[in-house]
Parts: C-alpha cells; structure tokens; sequence
C-alpha cells in the first residue's frame, strides 16, 4: 500500500514547492509594482489618491499613462511566462499557477499598497484597477473576491490533476 502512495506523495511535495516558487514570485512581484504606483501617487496626488472616474486620472500625463499599460501588459506577460515555466506538465496546470500567481499577486498588491501608504482604507475604497483596454474603476473588493475565486479554481485544478496524474491519465478536457 506505501509503494502506491509513494508516487502521489512525490507529486504533491513537488506541486507544493512550484506553488510555494510562485508564491514568493508573485509577493515579490506585487511589491515591486506598489512601490512604483506609491511613487505616482506620491508624485501626481501629493494630497491624497482619490478616485471618482476616470477624469481622476487627469494630473497623470498621458506620457506616463502610456508607461503604465506597458507597465500592466508587461506584468501580464511576467505572470504568463512563469506560469509556463513553472513545473506544471499540463496546459491546466500552468493554467492552475497562472492563476494562482495573478491572484496571490493581485492580493499582495493591495497588502503592499496599504503597508507603503496606508491605502486603501478599506474594503469598498474605489480604486483604478487596469487600464487595459481603458480604465477599470470598482472598489478593492472587487479584485480581491475575483482573485480568492481564482486560488479556489487553482488549487480544485491541481487536486483533479494531482489525482489523475498518479493513475498514469492526464486532464485533457
């Protein structure tokens, strides 16, 4: 009965190391991109980050507007590139640590956000949330429900490939 476990056991602890990877990735990475939005803020809202629409965002010129969404895309590609780098042998379980990479990410975000500046006061504080295609504005809570959903969807994947995966069949539907 061990020797049948034995295999299982292996998958797990190396899923378990590439998720813990990703994890720290994705922290390291949200604090990165707090601190460059705490510099805008700190720059272009001296008095306090408001936002009310999309006219909020008129002291930001469009020069550094146009930073920010490649600064948005790039993060994409980042999480993308090491959700497919990742130990993942399955197009679902790279899809499994890109989602749980966004989430953790866009979690640690706000974590950070608040560490940095003492911001967002709370749950239903309006933020911008992307710019891609053109600004995304909802209350924080909004990311942060959709990304906890994510870590749901993520780890339910990984356990329904974490058990097939040992019987020799892959998830392929």
């Amino acid at each position: 009965m061990t020797d049948d476990l034995t295999p299982m056991l292996r998958l797990r602890k190396d899923a378990l190391i590439a998720l813990t990877w990703l994890a720290a990735f994705a922290v390291a990475m949200a604090y990165v991109e707090a601190a460059v939005v705490a510099y805008l803020r700190l720059l272009y809202y001296p008095d306090g980050f408001v936002i009310e629409g999309a006219a909020s965002l008129e002291p930001v010129p469009p020069a550094v507007l146009a930073i920010e969404i490649g600064r948005e895309a790039a993060t994409i590609v980042m999480l993308a590139a090491v959700a497919l780098l990742s130990a993942g042998k399955s197009w679902w379980e790279r899809l499994a640590h890109f989602m749980w990479a966004f989430a953790l990410w866009d979690i640690f975000y706000y974590v950070w956000l608040y560490a940095l500046l003492r911001w967002p006061s709370g749950p239903t504080t309006i933020d911008v949330l992307f710019l891609i295609p053109r600004p995304w504005i909802a209350p924080v809570f909004v990311p942060v429900a959709a990304s906890l959903l994510m870590i749901g969807a993520a780890l339910a994947i990984l356990r329904r490939t974490w058990v097939r995966g040992v019987g020799g069949q892959s998830m392929r539907t």
